[in-house]
């Protein structure tokens, strides 16, 4: 099978990538960060995974139209160059939220759908809760991320007691990979209870002790811990 993702260099995509390349065998066509320059030159493909997204901008309309741009263009540059394959979209559960991130989450996967089904292709679509693992980027990708790299960097850390819903790259790289409409199981929890828990394991790593795990996404959360240990920014 042959597959692309857009956003491949990113955070999920390097995951997503490996994933598809060395456990399923799948054949990855590499797009780079300007995969709109590069998907005119693929000649046949089964499965686009488009997680490419705009995550941020100071002005939240421009973010909201410069999203939907990206999904027209993504559109026009298949549907230009005749490369007809089925499209997993990558959403986020903000977009039930009332915001202008989440509205155009809302609005691609709606386009997306209607795409796929005039060219008679499948399309499904994942919402993804916040992601944290090995290759998050500090200060940019992942609030755990940051939080790691200061805690091994000892570093102040500002935290609060907002609400998250939380899941291991782990976890969410199978889910999509079936490429198949599922839901992605998170833990619902704090920043400040995360922030804790981080907080125990470095402790514990600078007592030369192994922290108390009770579960897989205490586990999850202990790895990611270790993958920042002599991480370089």
């Amino acid at each position: 099978m042959r597959i692309a993702i857009t956003g491949e260099k990113g955070f999920i995509g390097i995951h997503l990538t490996n994933y598809f390349r060395n456990i399923l065998k799948y054949e990855v066509i590499e797009l780079g960060r300007d995969y709109l320059d590069e998907l005119p030159k693929v000649k046949e493909l089964d499965w686009l995974i488009h997680g490419a997204f705009i995550h941020r901008h100071p002005d939240l309309n421009v973010l909201l139209e410069l999203n939907r741009k990206l999904t027209n263009d993504t559109i026009k540059c298949l549907t230009v160059n005749n490369l007809k394959c089925n499209i997993a979209f990558l959403s986020s559960l903000q977009e039930e939220l009332d915001n202008p991130y989440g509205q155009a989450k809302k609005e691609a996967k709606k386009t997306l759908n209607q795409y796929c089904s005039f060219i008679n292709k499948e399309f499904v679509s994942f919402k993804l809760p916040n992601i944290f693992g090995m290759y998050a980027v500090p200060n940019k990708t992942s609030f755990v991320a940051t939080f790691c790299y200061n805690l091994h960097n000892e570093l102040s850390i500002n935290f609060n007691a907002n609400k998250i819903k939380l899941a291991s790259i782990n976890d969410v790289v199978p889910i999509v990979a079936n490429l198949q409409e599922s839901e992605i199981l998170h833990q619902e929890t704090t920043v400040e209870e995360v922030y804790k828990l981080l907080q125990y394991f470095d402790e514990m790593k600078r007592n030369h002790k192994f922290p108390e795990l009770n579960s897989k996404f205490e586990w999850n959360l202990y790895e990611t811990y270790l993958s920042y240990t002599n991480y370089k920014i």
